[in-house]
């Protein structure tokens, strides 16, 4: 369990000196610690919300320096999209789950930008989040069957059908968009199964 990723609109400096003119994170710094944290095998993450936790409002003194109330924090983007996360994870089996990276081959990329995926047991699926859209080289060997897959928008839930018109052992895939702060998410399983 990842009981303190990323709070939204937080400072991003580390406690004890918070510097606001360094930045805060925002959503998408709160979903590639969620996704990451999921897919690397966490039973789960919690949310939070700098104004929230503190229940911030104009009576009290602020920490940390909210940069809004907590009522207005509720509706902030990151908070509608770890249930986005929540609902991907349950739309698959949830017990057998393996995280695995060895089947990226290509496009892994490295300190903030690094992909983390996941396989089912049985190979009949797998996932990989990319918190930067871009080109990946996947070995798609041990997945069984014909294979379809899907391009998961963690910003709004929306999937994208990706063609895939014959199953080879190592394939590539380009995420719909790849500019800094588009993360994306690759399913890729077995059409057999349904899912």
């Amino acid at each position: 369990m990842d009981g303190e990723p990323n709070y939204e609109d937080h400072p991003v400096n580390p406690w004890p000196r918070w510097n606001t003119e360094n930045g805060y994170f925002r959503d998408y710094d709160v979903r590639k610690q969620c996704y990451r944290s999921v897919f690397a095998g966490a039973c789960g993450v919690t949310y939070g919300h700098r104004a929230v936790w503190q229940f911030m409002n104009a009576r009290e003194e602020a920490i940390n320096y909210p940069d809004r109330g907590w009522m207005n924090a509720m509706d902030c983007p990151g908070a509608f999209q770890v249930g986005y996360l929540r609902k991907l994870m349950e739309s698959r089996p949830v017990l057998d789950r393996i995280p695995d990276n060895t089947f990226i081959l290509k496009g892994q990329g490295d300190k903030g930008n690094y992909i983390q995926a996941f396989r089912s047991a049985d190979n009949s699926y797998a996932m990989i989040y990319l918190p930067v859209g871009k080109t990946i080289t996947v070995n798609t060997a041990s997945l069984q069957g014909n294979i379809i897959a899907w391009w998961f928008n963690p910003k709004d839930a929306s999937l994208h059908k990706i063609a895939v018109p014959v199953k080879k052992d190592v394939m590539q895939f380009t995420s719909p968009t790849e500019r800094p702060g588009n993360d994306w998410v690759i399913i890729i399983e077995d059409a057999t199964k349904g899912f």
